[in-house]
């Protein structure tokens, strides 16, 4: 079991720190699970997304919330493979202060 605490951190420099623990890590016939604490009070840069088609006018806006940016990056930044789906299965994300 790994705790980590996201608690007034860059979003992107412990994720890429991250990352590279559970690509190096080979975890799966071990019992190991990561939990991640503190995931509302990561400092983002921006939180407002745009998403635009290429037609005139369709520019939208797209809130995200934390918890699910933080899963997106992670899964991003993991290899493209079969084993992604298991490593993120082992992630467990909370909002609220150990």
């Amino acid at each position: 079991m790994i705790l980590i605490d996201f608690k007034k951190k860059i979003l992107g420099r412990i994720i890429s720190v991250l990352s590279k623990i559970l690509i190096n890590l080979n975890f799966f016939n071990k019992k190991i699970f990561f939990f991640i604490f503190n995931c509302n009070q990561v400092i983002l840069k921006k939180k407002v997304f745009y998403k635009h088609s290429g037609y005139i006018g369709n520019l939208k806006k797209k809130i995200v919330d934390n918890i699910t940016l933080i899963k997106k990056s992670i899964f991003k930044m993991l290899p493209k493979n079969k084993k992604r789906i298991k490593i993120m299965k082992k992630i467990y994300f909370f909002e609220y202060k150990i």
